[in-house]
């Protein structure tokens, strides 16, 4: 006989209480009508096949009573849970074409009837196929006796399975037998889903949550959960913010730091509830615990990430995985150089700033906004010898939010200081629109290559052409001059000599 995981039982009558069978009552009137066998009930067709149609379920808040046996009765409003597998095993024991088989019913101990060791006599199991979408799944050809039916797989995300119960075929109804039984087994089940706030860091060494929303079970009367933790492993391109988990809420509300501890292992960071957590959060049930994980990017690339939560209850060791999420950075490399030359320029100063339209399909013209942009706690970027701008890593897109996995984001690069000796651009001339993409850039490939002039300076005596003609005609004047004084001269030295 197969192993199975869960041990828990109780007596038979508590075990029809795990199902909706209590509109009819399996027991009650059942003697009294095998012996008067001539009252309008009739007798049992002992050659009738008969069914069990399971209708697997959440837990309920109360409308249990409504289902009946036949079907009937107000619609299941919890979901139905789909991939559970049943297995039905005849008492062999137990013949319910005499009157005694009927009356030992009432004595059958179903605490044992689905494990290894069930002290009970049973056939041959019978698997049902695992339950459709809607969680039902129909056990067919059913022979007249006595059947326990065995929760015996479900997905991971089933905390709280059905206890073993028992049904008859047929079984007593309003006055009548019914062959094709329907029973409504409940579970209590978690779920785990991972998201990401809103980016509003946007430079390498900002924080990034990752809200993770945890269905919390609802669990028997008496049972409680022995573990509820949850956790993450955060890729090696984050570190821990702190602790690591920025607030635990239940349904919006901070939860009691009282009811659990936080821990942290290398880059896996737990949320673990005490015992007096877990009692609180019986109470809680089919609420949803929100466990925000802080972490702070270190480095660029498409980082993807993922949470788990462990939620054990008796009979139940589970682990539930929750989607992926991914956050996507990438490096911004620019290129200094000076006009005419293409000369690297080492001491151009620069500030990165958000677009106003950061998804536009292409980044020409953006329009810088809001402040400038801190990146691993710089605000200002300034060329190095090789005239290279090295802005670490700004953030690209992410899986949740708009635009989801978007290949790249427009950012603003503005000069405030450029390099002794060349003009600093103003207004628009001094913003360069770049498109960031996923990523670090290869070695030689620029994002953007932004060009200074050199200062005007006030013009300098040259000696060039210009300078020639001007001594020239100085010189010629000179002569001119020279010759005219001459001519005097010797005039006056002629009338000297007549006198």
């Amino acid at each position: 006989m197969a192993e199975f995981k869960h041990t828990r039982g109780k007596r038979v009558l508590s075990g029809l209480g795990a199902v909706t069978l209590a509109a009819a009552g399996l027991f009650g009137g059942a003697g009294a009508a095998m012996a008067d066998q001539g009252d309008a009930v009739g007798n049992i067709d002992v050659a009738r096949l008969g069914s069990i149609q399971i209708n697997k379920h959440k837990h309920q808040n109360g409308t249990d009573a409504t289902q009946k046996p036949d079907g009937s009765g107000d619609a299941i409003t919890s979901d139905g849970i789909a991939g559970v597998e049943f297995t039905a095993y005849q008492l062999t024991d137990i013949k319910l074409d005499t009157t005694e088989g009927w009356n030992n019913l009432v004595d059958i101990d179903l605490s044992k009837a689905c494990t290894s060791t069930p002290d009970l006599a049973l056939g041959d199991p019978k698997v049902a196929p695992l339950t459709d979408s809607k969680g039902i799944t129909t056990l067919t050809g059913l022979k007249l006796g006595a059947y326990v039916i065995c929760e015996t797989a479900a997905p991971a995300e089933v905390v709280d399975r059905a206890l073993p119960f028992l049904v008859t075929i047929p079984t007593p109804f309003e006055n009548s037998w019914l062959y094709d039984v329907n029973v409504y087994p409940k579970n209590g089940t978690t779920g785990i889903t991972k998201s990401i706030d809103p980016q509003s860091d946007l430079g390498l060494g900002g924080i990034v949550n990752f809200p993770v929303t945890v269905d919390v079970p609802k669990t028997k009367s008496g049972e409680i959960m022995t573990r509820f933790e949850v956790t993450d492993t955060f890729d090696s391109r984050l570190g821990l913010n702190g602790t690591g988990v920025a607030s635990v809420k239940l349904d919006g509300a901070a939860v009691n730091p009282a009811y659990y501890t936080v821990s942290n292992e290398d880059q896996t960071v737990k949320v673990t509830f005490n015992e007096d957590g877990r009692q609180w959060l019986k109470t809680q049930g089919e609420k949803k615990v929100v466990v925000t994980f802080s972490a702070v990017v270190k480095e660029v690339g498409k980082i993807e990430n993922d949470a788990e939560a462990f939620i054990n209850t008796p009979g139940h060791d589970g682990k539930v995985e929750s989607n992926d999420v991914t956050t996507n950075w990438g490096d911004l490399i620019a290129l200094k150089t000076a006009k005419g030359t293409n000369a690297a320029l080492e001491g151009a100063e620069f500030q990165i700033f958000a677009a106003e339209a950061p998804y536009a399909d292409t980044c020409e013209g953006a329009i810088a906004t809001g402040k400038a942009l801190t990146v691993n706690g710089a605000t200002t970027f300034t060329s190095g010898k090789n005239g290279v701008v090295d802005i670490a890593g700004l953030y690209v897109s992410d899986s949740v939010n708009d635009k989801k996995d978007a290949t790249q984001r427009c950012y603003v690069l503005t000069e405030t200081k450029a390099p002794a000796g060349f003009v600093t651009p103003t207004g628009d001339n001094a913003n360069t629109p770049v498109a960031v993409k996923i990523g670090a850039n290869e070695v030689g490939v620029y994002d953007a290559t932004i060009v200074n002039s050199q200062q005007d300076v006030p013009e300098l005596p040259l000696t060039g052409a210009n300078g020639q003609i001007l001594m020239v005609i100085g010189g010629t004047a000179v002569l001119l001059v020279a010759g005219g004084l001459v001519i005097v001269s010797r005039r006056r030295a002629a009338r000297e000599e007549t006198k």
